[in-house]
């Protein structure tokens, strides 16, 4: 065994041994021997480069089959004890068909691990009509989500630090999103705690500070007061930007920019439903037998 670690710690064998496993099994390998862990992780170029050669591990498709986390959708009654569903849940019947593939992944946007189609974090089902909320900033109940809000200093080093891109307002679409499903729930977590910590709604703001006109607030069912994370209170004309890509939000036609449920994952693709299914049967006592 010592043998062959010692034959993959050759950075040639290493490279064309890597097409072969996936991102997790070469941070394991890196961690058999001093052999490996010199060659694979001492230098963050190589590890970077080994990436992007892994495969696909699976993961994330085995999550979306089992309805893990952010994949669920069940809306519980509020009786804990039995949580029994409300309704029959819209089930996507065509992953149960599907089967990572490994080959063809793409570096997740954030980690850069490669993550294929299927196991990618997309939206299991189509958007309710009516309202779409693939764009990040407006959801179906026109609330303001994934907005961040910079002082002028901040801002200004946030924008320096963009990397070049065609456009210079935001464009992300959760359907098209390249993201593995474990940054997905990070990127979740850091947003949830930017809007406790750091914005106010206009009641309680009004308590400390009755002045709302000396910072950034946005309209959200009611004004929304915004600080900076670095704790300072951003201008009233500063940017709003996208809390995913940290691109800029035009304001002047980012609440009308697109037809309301025109979904293009959906409705460019002829292999699926283009409505999402409805349910009307509800749940009683009889059903329990």
């Amino acid at each position: 065994m010592a043998d062959l670690l010692s034959v993959l710690s050759q950075y040639t064998i290493l490279t064309g041994t890597a097409q072969y496993l996936s991102t997790l099994d070469i941070f394991h390998l890196a961690l058999a021997n001093s052999d490996c862990y010199s060659v694979i992780l001492q230098s963050p170029r190589v590890f970077n480069h080994l990436k992007l050669t892994a495969l696909c591990d699976g993961r994330g498709l085995a999550q979306r089959q089992e309805f893990y986390g952010i994949y669920s959708g069940l809306d519980f009654t509020q009786d804990a004890a039995k949580r029994k569903p409300k309704f029959e849940e819209e089930i996507e019947v065509r992953v149960w068909n599907r089967k990572c593939d490994a080959v063809n992944a793409l570096p997740c946007l954030s980690c850069g691990i490669n993550v294929c189609d299927e196991c990618r974090f997309v939206p299991r089902v189509r958007d309710t009509n009516g309202r779409s909320s693939r764009r990040p900033h407006i959801n179906t109940w026109f609330i303001i989500t994934n907005v961040i809000c910079y002082c002028t200093a901040c801002d200004v080093n946030v924008e320096a630090s963009l990397p070049l891109s065609l456009s210079e307002y935001c464009d992300c679409d959760q359907y098209t999103r390249w993201i593995c499903l474990k940054c997905k729930l990070e990127e979740e977590k850091i947003h949830g705690l930017y809007r406790q910590k750091r914005t106010q709604p206009s009641r309680e703001y009004w308590q400390s500070d009755p002045d709302m006109d000396r910072g950034r607030c946005l309209q959200s069912h009611g004004l929304l007061a915004y600080w900076c994370p670095c704790g300072k209170r951003p201008p009233v004309d500063s940017n709003v930007r996208c809390a995913w890509c940290k691109r800029r939000h035009n304001l002047k036609t980012w609440m009308m920019d697109e037809p309301s449920n025109y979904i293009p994952a959906f409705d460019d693709d002829p292999d699926r439903a283009t409505t999402r299914v409805v349910w009307s049967v509800w749940f009683d006592d009889r059903r329990e037998g």
